[in-house]
């Protein structure tokens, strides 16, 4: 809506210019404003070559929104010793410890990244060790010493300077976003079990108590590519749900609706992208900036 807005807003001025020609010369920062525009819906773009449609069932819908700087606190602060704190499931800990990993994970790729702001050529030094988090798939979360800034116990207002910054970076707060998602789905997951737990008496079975809550399970997925390919993927128990039909039919409509949204989307993108790089051509054929243009 803001680009929308601001559209509707230039054109209004290259109107006033064509009919003034001595008013104010388009700015020279123009065309790296632009550059950096494009840039943007680009990185857009690379989240949304795909479509992902997952359904399933939930005990409950909450209407927390997510707030970045709360969700990085809650996922930094994953350990042994806050898993243990947090009452949190032993059949869930390690699923909590690989959000916390792939966290960290997206902050080294930022570190190594030559194009990022945040490059550091002394981490691609530490990551030619055995043990780092770049190398080895199975590198347990206590032995990769985190450079993530601490928002929990920050040791100088410029640890918080510095959090805030990673959290103003694109790339990042999309993976912090799905990630903090994915948390979310586990705490739903690990509220089911406890509760599950208290009502039987004994000892249960880890097996027959996970079998048991069937909550936050994603029963069908579909992904739609660009390049035309189709992913079906269906989870084993919604073969044998009373609700089988319900949730399938569930499903299907998400997806056409999906995809009618993401369709959407890609031709607003692409629109936007082609008037903005016609606007620009049609400024340099304009009379004033051809005579500066040949001064």
């Amino acid at each position: 809506m803001t680009a929308l807005t601001n559209t509707r807003n230039r054109n209004r001025n290259e109107l006033s210019d064509l009919s003034a020609p001595s008013s104010r010369p388009v700015p020279p920062s123009l065309g790296r404003t632009l550059n950096e525009f494009l840039q943007s819906l680009g990185e857009v773009l690379v989240d949304i070559t795909a479509l992902e449609v997952n359904t399933m069932v939930v005990a409950q819908i909450t209407g927390d929104k997510f707030i970045a700087w709360e969700a990085y606190r809650d996922i930094y602060a994953i350990s042994q010793d806050y898993l243990a704190q947090q009452e949190i499931h032993e059949s869930l800990r390690d699923r909590y410890l690989e959000l916390r990993k792939n966290l960290e994970l997206e902050y080294t790729l930022l570190l190594t990244n030559p194009t990022s702001e945040f490059y550091d050529p002394s981490v691609l030094d530490s990551a030619r060790g055995n043990g780092q988090i770049l190398t080895d798939p199975t590198v347990e979360m206590h032995d990769i010493q985190t450079r993530l800034p601490d928002p929990v116990q920050p040791t100088s207002p410029e640890d918080i300077l510095k959090a805030q910054k990673v959290l103003a970076d694109s790339h990042f707060l999309r993976s912090l976003r799905k990630i903090s998602e994915l948390k979310a789905a586990l705490d739903n997951r690990n509220k089911a079990l406890l509760k599950k737990q208290a009502e039987q008496e004994g000892y249960i079975k880890s097996e027959v108590l996970q079998k048991a809550v069937t909550t936050d399970m994603i029963y069908a997925q579909t992904v739609i590519q660009l390049d035309g390919d189709i992913i079906n993927r269906y989870s084993q128990e919604i073969f044998d749900h009373p609700h089988r039909d319900t949730i399938l039919l569930i499903h299907k409509e998400g997806v056409l609706a999906g995809e009618r949204q993401w369709r959407g989307l890609l031709e607003f993108i692409i629109n936007l992208v082609q008037g903005s790089l016609q606007r620009a051509s049609s400024r340099e054929f304009l009379p004033w900036n051809s005579q500066k243009q040949k001064g």
